[in-house]
């Protein structure tokens, strides 16, 4: 019998099966923390006097062991099981009897889903970020390595002026160092907690939502209820976005590989274990990973889409609809999390090839630099310089390449990269996040 019925009025096979559809499997992600925040709200209803002391610990008690054994593998979410919150109810009827039945006092399974979402996002996002971390700092290790070793700039898919493998392996490490302050904007929004806020409107209880945030390691309670209602959706869009932007730099990432890695470039090598072959070309060393970057940050792209698409024109209040955000968010997470992590494996294998790569610095990719030196030591006007270097592009020579490198020493450019502060940044980071998720995992720890 489903948690909602009356008696007699269970919902039609179809139906069930239609409304339910897979988001049980979903919510075996959801479990313990599904658990967490049914402690806490166990010892706030204790707290404020709306269960006996012994009825909270017999709850926190029988949570506390379906936690433990959920993590042994001995239970988790089945197929003709409602949701999470079904299951979980139904177990501790089973161990405990009478006080399960007071855990729902003062929830409903609307605020409980919003929190179990949001302690899974804060988790998930803690662990994302600290492996964007990690990819930042095999590009940088990257970085370091080949400072000074010239490349070609490209623009529209051109050759057209020089830059070094140390800037193309730093500027994939700030973009994603600048993607962790939209990851750290998604977590603040996240850092709150709406348990309490019940179907969209309160309680008519003396709840204690701020003590019930606290023990979850929220850094607030949620505020008006039917905002903290309203959020579902809004929460998960604001995290697919922020990872969305870290996908971007990795398909950016992605994309310069295909190209300089292909035998018409060929600036690159792949180190052994992270290309695959052709079930026909014996030759082949295809960069697959890097191609199915691009096509799976698409997918993520599409889930995204889907989740503005699901809460458009929602009016406030839940609706049923947002149900169906839940797979969404985990589903862009898992994928996210898999890119980065291949992207960071494969980031230290990667290797210049030099001659190919000065091969392809021809002397017309130092047309700017001769306009430069007109302007620099004879006082040329740019305009008249740059004509008049574009007029005799025949009578370009080869410079020494790695002195062209080094020589650039504005701020940014190819000589004096900013390398040490890019390595501050990951340390920085990497401490900030270590330091968010023990605030979190302190607090579940107690609890558990």
């Amino acid at each position: 019998m489903a948690i909602w019925s009356k008696g007699g009025d269970d919902t039609a096979g179809v139906v069930h099966e239609f409304t339910v559809g897979d988001d049980w499997s979903y919510d075996r992600v959801l479990a313990p923390y599904d658990i967490l925040g049914s402690i806490a709200h166990a010892r706030m209803l204790a707290k404020v006097g709306l269960i006996a002391d012994s009825e909270g610990k017999a709850l926190v008690d029988g949570l506390r062991a379906l936690h433990r054994e959920h993590l042994a593998g001995q239970w988790t979410v089945e197929a003709n099981d409602e949701d999470v919150h079904s299951k979980v109810e139904a177990l501790l009827t089973t161990r405990i009897g009478e006080p399960a039945k007071k855990l729902h006092t003062g929830r409903s399974r609307n605020d409980q889903v919003l929190t179990d979402l949001r302690l899974w996002e804060k988790d998930a996002l803690a662990n994302l970020a600290e492996e964007v971390i990690a990819c930042a700092a095999a590009l940088l290790f990257q970085a370091k390595q080949y400072e000074f070793h010239p490349l070609p700039g490209y623009t529209h898919l051109q050759r057209a002026m020089p830059s070094s493998v140390g800037m193309f392996f730093a500027a994939h490490a700030q973009g994603l160092l600048d993607d962790l302050v939209l990851l750290e904007a998604a977590f603040r929004y996240l850092d709150s907690c709406p348990l309490g806020s019940g179907a969209s409107y309160g309680v008519g209880l003396p709840l204690d939502r701020e003590f019930t945030a606290k023990q979850l390691g929220f850094a607030r309670w949620g505020g008006v209820s039917l905002a903290d209602a309203n959020s579902r959706g809004k929460a998960e869009s604001a995290l697919l976005d922020a990872i969305g932007s870290v996908l971007a730099d990795l398909n950016r990432f992605a994309a310069d590989l295909v190209f300089f890695t292909s035998q018409e470039a060929g600036f690159f090598s792949i180190g052994k274990g992270f290309t695959t072959g052709s079930s026909i070309m014996p030759q082949k060393r295809n960069p697959d990973l890097f191609e199915l970057i691009r096509a799976r940050t698409a997918r993520f792209n599409g889930l995204r889409s889907g989740l503005a698409g699901i809460t458009h024109a929602l009016p406030s209040g839940y609706s049923r609809d947002l149900q169906d955000t839940k797979a969404l968010v985990i589903d862009g997470l898992r994928l996210a999390r898999g890119m980065v992590v291949v992207a960071t494996a494969a980031a230290p294998t990667l290797k210049p090839v030099r001659e190919r790569i000065i091969a392809a610095l021809t002397p017309d990719i130092y047309a700017t630099d001769e306009a430069y030196r007109l302007v620099r030591e004879q006082g040329i006007a740019f305009r008249d310089a740059y004509k008049s270097v574009g007029c005799s592009l025949d009578r370009l020579q080869d410079p020494d390449h790695d002195a062209v490198v080094k020589s650039r020493t504005h701020a940014g450019s190819t000589g004096n990269l900013g390398l040490a502060q890019l390595a501050l940044r990951v340390e920085g980071e990497g401490v900030a996040w270590t330091a968010k998720r023990k605030v979190f995992e302190d607090a579940w720890r107690t609890l558990l």
